[in-house]
């Protein structure tokens, strides 16, 4: 992506064929748990590549799905980095195992979430994206930590349900998701989804996450100029 906004995301690039020929076996119990183990390491490397800011990545384990979260707050909190220097606090990973969720959606909970700066564009521009669960509720995913703003053109159809409903059908496959960041805020550029087939390949896609370069421009500048209005003050983002 052009603009001087954004970094490069081509060092968040994996190679996952490669990686799964690292594994010492590939019985696929012990395939996945090497996958499970070694990923986590990976993806951090790949993000800490694209945005080298001072991190503070915690592993947060839900309902059996492990949920790798950079919380830069708490660096600003602390005094540790200056607001201006600090991510928003965001999802860097997920991944689990896929088990059917009989639990009903608490739907009046993700409406009242809000999605960062997406909320600051004018409704029509807004309208586009959904508060999409980067592990789907109805294959184990909860809110909170798992909540991503998403393009409803992907969330909805397409390869992105195509990949769900494998996970779906076929409970206990190994899948996760990685949103990419360009910028600072907390909305993805790219978003990409990953599930390990029963033949031990990875089938993983890339997904893009904004209408125009324009737009993602935009919420990048919303975000910072939100950041920028409180250090003048002050305050913790």
């Amino acid at each position: 992506m052009s603009g001087s906004l954004f970094r490069d995301l081509s060092p968040a690039r994996i190679d996952y064929a490669r990686v799964v020929a690292a594994a010492p076996s590939h019985d696929p119990a012990k395939l996945r748990a090497f996958l499970a183990e070694e990923l986590p390491y990976v993806w951090l490397d790949a993000y800490i590549a694209v945005m080298p800011h001072q991190h503070y990545v915690h592993r947060i384990t839900v309902d059996d799905f492990e949920y790798l979260w950079d919380s830069s707050g708490d660096l600003v909190a602390r005094g540790a980095v200056p607001a201006t220097s600090a991510v928003e606090d965001r999802l860097v990973a997920a991944h689990g195992d896929s088990r059917e969720n009989r639990e009903t959606r608490m739907d009046s909970r993700l409406r009242g979430r809000p999605l960062g700066p997406v909320d600051g564009l004018e409704p029509s521009r807004r309208s586009p994206y959904d508060k999409g669960h980067a592990i789907g509720h109805a294959a184990g995913g909860v809110l909170d930590l798992n909540i991503i703003p998403q393009l409803r053109s992907v969330n909805r159809g397409g390869i992105w349900r195509r990949m769900e409903r494998y996970c779906q059908q076929n409970a206990g496959t190994y899948y996760f998701c990685r949103p990419l960041y360009a910028g600072l805020s907390s909305h993805p550029t790219e978003i990409e989804f990953g599930l390990l087939r029963a033949d031990g390949s990875i089938w993983a896609h890339l997904f893009k996450n904004y209408g125009t370069v324009d737009e993602c421009e935009e919420i990048e500048r919303l975000y910072r100029e939100k950041i920028g209005a409180l250090r003048a003050r002050g305050e913790d983002v």
